[in-house]
């Protein structure tokens, strides 16, 4: 079951966010994201979420986050579904996103999804060895 987020939310996304990236993101990160972004989550407790910002017509995933225990069930492609119709919904024509150029599994969700490579941002993200780089992409949504 796909639905919005809310507040009390946050504390789930927050230990599922700190399973699923190198840096995570705080309780209070997450309440702040619920209150200013479109945030979906599948299932009670959250097994997956997702962050979207709107501005202009331009959307961004800010964070996309799936249970490790829960991955290839596609919860992903089910949330990155409903947020683009509902970015469609809300006037977006244009999707971005960062991942980091060593997360082989994302950069190939999203190649499948109809994301292309536009740019690289080296250095951009921390890991216990040193620095990797984010490759930005975008996706043009159907209007």
């Amino acid at each position: 079951m796909i639905r919005s987020l809310v507040n009390d939310d946050a504390g789930d996304m927050s230990s599922l966010h700190a399973k699923s990236f190198y840096t995570p993101w705080s309780r209070k990160d997450m309440l702040s994201h619920i209150k200013k972004d479109l945030c979906f989550g599948f299932s009670r407790p959250v097994d997956g979420f997702i962050i979207v910002s709107l501005v202009e017509g331009q959307a961004e995933i800010i964070t996309i986050a799936v249970d490790p225990n829960k991955m290839r069930k596609g919860i992903a492609s089910a949330l990155l579904s409903i947020s683009e119709t509902e970015l469609i919904d809300n006037g977006a024509d244009i999707l971005f996103l960062e991942v980091a150029e060593d997360n082989y599994p994302a950069l190939n969700f999203y190649k499948k999804k109809g994301f292309e490579p536009i740019g690289r941002r080296p250095s951009y993200y921390r890991r216990a060895g040193g620095r990797v780089a984010a490759i930005t992409y975008r996706k043009y949504l159907a209007v």
